[in-house]
């Protein structure tokens, strides 16, 4: 397994068909093994109001000099490319912003970025079962520490950390990975081609 990308995204909403829109990346890589091999995370400017603070604590101030999703796309992307995405409630996140990178004209082929959730993965994984499966309750079943909730770094770098945790899982029990089982090899997936390249515009990590 070449990578993986580990993303979570706080968003103005719960439907980008509705208008909603990004206003928080944040993405820690890791390789075949499991180990980081570094992250980055910025606000978004959505060109909206930013939604619900009371639960992001995300103020209009906060992005107000912030990049647009049309800034960053080519330099994520470029971080994507190749790995599988991994994310808590995958279900939300991954059509979040493969709706958004279309919105940005960057050409995706295929219905949808490969993805393996880790939500998903702990109602298989984990033993005993937590009470629930949020992030915060997989997170303390399984020890792994959850700082700065409800940031995007903060929240992708423990779904990191618990996907680590899955893989120690099925290491253990001489398994193959589930996400591997599922999606193949990571060089069939169907990755965006013929970017020039990052872009440059400054990335705004929150304060």
């Amino acid at each position: 397994m070449p990578g993986y990308a580990v993303l979570d995204l706080e968003t103005t909403g719960f439907s980008p068909r509705r208008g909603d829109r990004i206003v928080e990346i944040g993405v820690v890589l890791l390789d075949g093994r499991g180990r980081g091999q570094g992250e980055w995370g910025t606000l978004v400017q959505p060109g909206r109001s930013v939604g619900a603070t009371a639960v992001h604590r995300i103020t209009e101030q906060d992005v107000a000099g912030a990049p647009t999703m049309e800034q960053i796309a080519g330099r994520l992307v470029e971080q994507l490319r190749g790995r599988l995405v991994v994310a808590h409630n995958a279900s939300f996140d991954v059509p979040f912003l493969d709706a958004e990178l279309r919105r940005a004209g960057v050409p995706l082929p295929g219905p949808m970025m490969p993805r393996a959730c880790t939500m998903r993965l702990g109602r298989a994984l984990l033993h005993p079962r937590p009470a629930t499966f949020k992030l915060a309750d997989c997170c303390r079943a399984t020890g792994v520490g959850l700082h700065h909730a409800h940031s995007a770094l903060g929240d992708a770098r423990a779904t990191a950390e618990l996907f680590r945790v899955y893989m120690g899982i099925t290491d253990g029990l001489g398994v193959p990975a589930p996400w591997e089982r599922e999606l193949g090899p990571a060089e069939d997936y169907p990755w965006p081609v013929g970017l020039v390249g990052p872009d440059d515009a400054p990335l705004l990590p929150r304060p």
